[in-house]
């Protein structure tokens, strides 16, 4: 399986209090917020204020430039027991895709995820002349449970039945909910997200890349400068004294006393000295 990352890519963002933080952490706390925002928001009357503001939009999110509906219609969410599962779900296989395929892989998994209902709902809007408003992240946890899935197949839950036949009986229960409640829309991004989670995964573990985009950094990077490296300069073996005596003594013959320099001088001096205090002895 040719799938592999890199060190860097599988460990955490950061750590709090010694526990490893992923961006799959990130986002499941960004998710539980979202569904404490919605009830409140159901709670004290501002539900429709709240869809207008966050939810997917076919014919103005795009076309109107509320961009920033693109990745907010997922955050909106009813609190339920069904709910809480949900994220504790969402928590567990999400962690362990990013820890397998890496921070990048994983965020291209999310990010386009989220795309596919915008680009399908606002492509079938405009050409059946409907406005359609989406919202609810059940069909993104559902997704990245079947990219888990893809990769751990074997994997056991509850002690008796593996992974595989847990997300095809994820997929089918979350389908017949959606069609006995006539949710048509959420059926079909729900099977496209879903297809397109496990056919990523597929194609990463054949050795398949997708193009990744590197973004500047926001730390200021230090400043360098090129420092010829300095040479060791050879160090001389000190002569012996006689023989340094002898050479100044030629140098003098043949040169002059005035060649000398004042090191050599001193070192005549130094030894005329010793000379002196021989003979007086």
């Amino acid at each position: 399986m040719p799938l592999l990352s890199s060190f860097n890519e599988g460990r955490p963002v950061t750590y709090f209090r010694g526990h490893p933080i992923y961006y799959a952490t990130l986002l499941t706390i960004a998710y539980s917020v979202g569904v404490v925002l919605t009830f409140l928001a159901q709670a004290s009357g501002n539900w429709r204020l709240l869809v207008a503001t966050l939810a997917l939009d076919s014919s103005h999110s795009i076309f109107s430039g509320r961009l920033w509906q693109v990745v907010t219609y997922s955050f909106i969410d009813f609190p339920s027991f069904f709910t809480i599962l949900g994220l504790l779900f969402l928590y567990i296989s999400a962690v362990e895709v990013e820890k397998y395929i890496g921070k990048t892989r994983f965020l291209t998994l999310y990010g386009i995820i989220l795309l596919i209902p915008v680009v399908s709902l606002t492509a079938v809007g405009t050409a059946l002349g409907y406005q359609m408003v989406y919202f609810g992240n059940t069909e993104v946890a559902i997704g990245l449970f079947i990219a888990f899935c893809t990769l751990y197949p074997g994997v056991q839950w509850f002690g008796f039945i593996t992974a595989k036949w847990l997300a095809i009986a994820s997929l089918a229960i979350a389908t017949l909910s959606d069609l006995g409640t006539g949710a048509y829309v959420s059926v079909g991004e729900l099977w496209l997200i879903c297809s397109f989670s496990f056919g990523y995964i597929r194609f990463l573990q054949r050795g398949g890349e997708l193009p990744s985009f590197s973004f500047p950094s926001l730390r200021r990077r230090p400043k360098l400068r090129v420092v010829p490296r300095s040479r060791p300069q050879p160090t001389r073996k000190p002569a012996s004294e006689p023989t340094e005596i002898d050479s100044l003594l030629d140098k003098i013959s043949q040169h002059g006393l005035s060649s000398l320099s004042p090191e050599e001088r001193a070192a005549l001096e130094r030894a005329r000295a010793k000379l002196l205090e021989k003979d007086r002895e």
